[in-house]
């Protein structure tokens, strides 16, 4: 029989056994309380040998083999993924650039005056048949017309229709003329005259009736 081992802190010793200090009083409360669950309490506790102090209950003793104990089983290294190539998106079709704004509109461009003087007349008195003083005007009307631009226009209301007969150059920048005017009454008026061109518009006019 191996000699008695003082019981550590917090142990008591019953017999050749070790038990923790609060297992009778534990046992003592049940067979106050039932009885019979006394016998299964202290059955469980160690029959034989001693447990060191400090030593958990259920593990093994110190110096206990270990070695025939199955080892844990250890899951296998998850297996690596092949890489593969991520492929990029096709685009569904070619790529077309937004189209340009469109130009704006060239700007209206006044139309170009004739050179000629003879020509210069002949424009004159076409925008007076088509009643565009504006542009008689500034082809040279307001140069000739010693007053203002209404008091010229109102010279016109009794005009029915103009023609001009004949316009010849006979000094460089000088057309003599001959107008035919029929008023509103029916009457014919005649008139003969020398305008004088200068950069494309009219500057000066002699014209008289006859």
């Amino acid at each position: 029989m191996p000699p008695s081992r003082p019981a550590g802190p917090g142990y008591v010793r019953v017999g050749f056994t070790v038990l923790p200090r609060w297992l009778p009083w534990l046992v003592a409360a049940l067979v106050v309380a039932g009885g019979g669950t006394a016998g299964v309490l202290i059955a469980v506790a160690p029959a034989s040998g001693e447990r060191a102090p400090g030593q958990a209950l259920g593990g093994p003793p110190p110096g206990a083999d270990t070695g025939s104990a199955a080892p844990s089983a250890v899951a296998p290294p998850p297996t690596p993924r092949s890489a593969e190539p991520v492929p990029y998106p096709t685009p569904s079709a070619a790529y077309t650039p937004p189209a340009p704004p469109p130009a704006p509109p060239p700007a209206e461009e006044s139309p170009a005056r004739p050179d000629d003087p003879g020509e210069v007349v002949e424009e004159y008195y076409r925008d007076l048949v088509n009643q565009d003083f504006a542009a008689a005007w500034e082809l040279g009307g307001r140069n000739i017309a010693h007053t203002s631009y209404a008091k010229w226009v109102a010279g016109y209301d009794t005009t029915a229709s103009i023609s001009l007969g004949s316009a010849n150059t006979v000094d460089p920048g000088r057309v003599r003329v001959l107008i035919r005017a029929l008023q509103t009454d029916g009457t014919l008026k005649v008139f003969e005259g020398t305008y004088t061109v200068s950069g494309g518009v009219i500057v000066g006019a002699e014209v008289t009736e006859r």
